[in-house]
């Protein structure tokens, strides 16, 4: 026992087996084991992070189907309860007038369809109903969800998720067993007419929204459960689920109404991952372990003087001289090491010239970076300094106009903003007017009402300025007119006319201004087409610009968009009703 206890203090061959067997096996067991530790909760983390906006998401679209469906209930039953407009006076026409009648309604139904919308109806407590699609009233009436509605509906009613089988040809429709659909049934509060005691029913296609609840389902093992305030239950994944204590819960309650989402993860389903990893890193230290022994067996053999040469090479090239080679004159291991140590130094040298290269073209970069921020300070720092100068001699139109000119310029390069107040995008037009009025002097002038209470109301940055612009190139004589603006807001939206009294816009030209489908060569006309894009893009399709103008009369724009506030400070009064 005496004797195998001295072998590493006589052997060289044992002292570098046993040091390079310590020095190889225990770095890697502790980076390993760091990496390994890393990586799960990485893994755990990205993979919690992708559940919950898959969720999120979902929570978002199911909340973008209720509101849309519930704005579509509130939007027919203001019409129907105007007592003003006679909607249907005959439940089934008899005569023409009374057929147009259906028509119109059914066409006013109509216009509120989507692609996601599967059907709008209003039923009578009769069983007829009126609707662009064709449903089946008896199988309406033997649904039993519809069964299940009081006979006298006071409230809107959130139906839930269902296979809607009351559509003619439902049979044999290729997706009958698959198709869900969201429902909800609201009365009609018109107390008068054919549609006394009727009932709204609005059908969103569901599809979209079975997609992610798959996604969560299918790809993430996820169990998803909504429920309504009464705790019924709306949807709940397939198949059984034991919950435990340590999964990985989110509730998203529902903006729209009363539901509760809940998307619950197995807490073992996150950890499948990072097993996997677990399984890979202990085969990882095996193998480098195995791989450490032979390469310690093969490097401690033939140790003699010559390793004291090799000695010497590493450390010059330690301290920098990367020229330097390792003699080869045998073809032993240490020939063999001498080889690879050679190579080891040529890739250090070719890895150090890249590297070199790499910090050079990153330097490089990151100066152009710079030099693009430092190009509008340098553009306003240059309109300044002539503005300044031209002070200095006297010439007060030229400062002045540079003066506008800058301030134009801040508002087109100010990206920190999409929506401004429309006090400052009124600034910026003024501006802009200023630089035309001492481009065509005094022969224009501007007038603007309703400034005063919507002057926080926030507007899409730069679009005043383009529409301003375009009169000038485009309506004004030399400059001649006269422009007018007013803004009002009611109901929630509010209204901007832009009118002037220029030379107007040819009819087949005012059909293509806003015409998306019109392909633009050139910056003619995108001007205006653009800022109707702004008002779209930011509050909705039914938004943006209408045009109107006659030859030699003048041209009236107006936008339209919903009201939103700046939200003031606490010290400042409120300037807008």
């Amino acid at each position: 026992m005496k004797s195998w206890l001295l072998v590493p203090r006589r052997s060289i061959h044992a002292k570098l087996l046993a040091f390079m067997l310590i020095a190889a096996i225990i770095p890697l067991f502790i980076l390993g084991s760091m990496a390994y530790w890393k990586s799960s909760m990485v893994v755990r983390e990205q993979f919690g992070t992708s559940g919950e906006y898959i969720a999120t998401q979902l929570q978002i679209q199911i909340d973008n189907y209720l509101s849309q469906m519930r704005y579509i209930a509130y939007d027919i039953n203001t019409y129907l309860s105007d007592p003003t407009l006679i909607v249907m006076r005959e439940e089934q026409p008899k005569t023409y007038a009374g057929f147009l009648e259906q028509k119109n309604f059914e066409r006013f139904l109509g216009a509120y369809s989507t692609q996601d919308t599967k059907g709008i109806f209003i039923v009578t407590p009769s069983g007829y109903f009126f609707g662009k699609n064709v449903i089946n009233g008896q199988d309406l009436q033997r649904e039993q969800w519809w069964k299940q509605l009081p006979a006298k509906l006071t409230g809107e009613s959130w139906i839930g998720f269902y296979t809607p089988r009351h559509y003619v040809g439902f049979e044999q429709t290729e997706f009958r067993h698959s198709e869900k659909v969201l429902g909800l049934v609201v009365p009609v509060l018109s107390g008068y007419g054919v549609l006394q005691d009727s009932r709204i029913l609005i059908e969103m296609k569901a599809g979209k929204l079975f997609q992610l609840f798959q996604k969560l389902e299918d790809d993430m093992k996820a169990y998803v459960t909504i429920t309504d305030e009464s705790g019924r239950l709306i949807y709940q994944t397939a198949g059984r689920f034991t919950e435990q204590k340590d999964d990985i819960v989110w509730n998203k309650p529902l903006e729209s109404n009363s539901w509760m989402m809940q998307v619950r993860l197995p807490y073992e389903q996150m950890n499948r991952s990072a097993d996997v990893i677990g399984s890979f890193f202990v085969a990882a230290l095996v193998l480098s372990a195995a791989l450490a022994v032979m390469l310690a067996y093969l490097f401690s053999r033939r140790i003699t003087g010559k390793i004291r040469r090799l000695e010497e090479t590493m450390r010059l090239v330690g301290t920098g001289e990367l020229q330097t080679r390792a003699t080869v004159d045998t073809e032993d291991e240490l020939g063999r090491l001498g080889v690879s140590f050679n190579q080891m130094v040529r890739k250090i040298q070719t890895l150090v010239a890249e590297v070199s290269k790499t910090e050079q073209l990153k330097k490089e970069a990151e100066l152009r970076a710079v030099h693009y921020q430092i190009n509008p300070h340098l553009l306003f720092n240059t309109l300044n300094s002539i503005q300044w100068k031209a002070r200095l001699l006297g010439a007060n139109e030229i400062g002045s106009m540079l003066y506008h000119l800058i301030k134009v310029l801040e508002g087109n390069l100010d990206i920190s903003q999409e929506l401004v107040p429309l006090e400052k995008e009124l600034k910026t037009a003024e501006h802009f007017l200023e630089i035309q009025q001492f481009r065509y002097g005094p022969v224009f002038s501007f007038e603007q009402d309703g400034m005063e209470v919507c002057s926080r109301y926030l507007i899409p940055r730069m679009t005043l300025q383009p529409l301003l612009e375009n009169i000038f190139f485009h309506a004004f004589e030399d400059g001649e007119g006269i422009i007018r603006i007013a803004v009002q807001e009611e109901a929630g939206i509010v209204t901007l006319l832009l009118r002037d009294d220029g030379a107007g816009i040819e009819p087949k030209r005012l059909a293509q201004l806003l015409d998306p489908e019109l392909k633009r060569s050139s910056k003619r006309g995108l001007g205006v087409f653009n800022v109707d894009q702004k008002f779209k893009l930011h509050f909705g399709k039914e938004y943006g610009l209408n045009i109107s103008s006659v030859r030699g009369a003048g041209t009236t724009i107006q936008i339209t968009w919903p009201k939103r506030e700046e939200v003031p400070d606490e010290h400042q009064g409120n300037d807008c009703g």
